[in-house]
């Protein structure tokens, strides 16, 4: 039921323009991010005195500063893509489709963050090239490539599940659209307070809390324990309070 669900919701994405002029647009922006970068990086290595060019750390200039940029670029991109999700189908009363089939709310869940995070990979994989590019102009420095895909990647299922959430208690896009906006940006300021309180437990607290660090650290390829369980609570706890606000109808 969930496979059937998430390629129903796959092919409204596509079947749409949404979706290509999302990626299309993604794939833009981040290729200019990406060649200012590299442009910078190369400027910098040129304009160092011969021998101290090994001080500029290609993946610290160029590789951790795309994908935190591509982080940033999620913000927007996110909430555009799950705002309808639930949002939409209210307004035209197309849930009701659901509920008389035999389907339960948490696979519907499921389905529509599946495909959620389908479009997402779909705008990923545009950013594949980059690599290539690297490798053309004899770049052979690819370390935490991987663990900075993982981290958008995580990231991504995070804002998801949020998006799902704020779309699922709005039965208007635009609003839904800002809510999981602000909580992205709130995700983030809980993450700055903890570096600004003075107070080592608040601070703690806050920083964990706070999804930056926990981005922070799996971009730099230093992937713990606390990490996978913040994800996996956040999308969970998430995930539950979208089927909880479904299940609102019964009430």
């Amino acid at each position: 039921m969930i496979i059937t669900m998430w390629k129903k919701e796959v092919e409204s994405y596509f079947s749409s323009p949404l979706a290509y002029v999302l990626i299309g647009l993604f794939s833009f922006i981040s290729g200019i991010i990406f060649f200012n970068l590299l442009v910078t990086y190369t400027d910098g290595i040129q304009a160092m005195p011969q021998g101290m060019s090994e001080q500029i750390s290609f993946v610290e200039e160029v590789v951790l500063k795309f994908f935190a940029n591509v982080n940033f670029l999620f913000l927007i991109f996110i909430p555009l893509i799950t705002m309808k999700l639930f949002s939409e189908e209210k307004r035209l009363e197309t849930l009701d489709l659901y509920w008389l089939a035999p389907t339960r709310d948490w696979q519907l869940v499921v389905a529509k963050a599946l495909a959620a995070l389908t479009l997402i990979g779909a705008m990923l994989v545009m950013t594949g090239v980059f690599p290539l590019v690297i490798w053309g102009i004899g770049i052979r420095d690819f370390s935490l490539l991987g663990t900075s895909y993982l981290a958008v990647l995580l990231n991504a299922c995070a804002y998801i599940s949020l998006g799902l959430f704020c779309s699922s208690i709005s039965g208007n896009q635009i609003i839904a659209a800002l809510l999981s906006v602000l909580g992205i940006m709130f995700l983030w300021m809980i993450t700055w307070g903890g570096h600004l309180n003075s107070n080592y437990l608040v601070a703690e607290i806050f920083t964990y809390i706070g999804i930056t660090s926990h981005f922070e650290r799996v971009l730099r390829g230093i992937l713990g324990t606390q990490d996978l369980i913040y994800y996996g609570s956040f999308v969970f706890t998430f995930g539950l309070l979208t089927v909880k606000s479904l299940g609102r109808r019964n009430w």
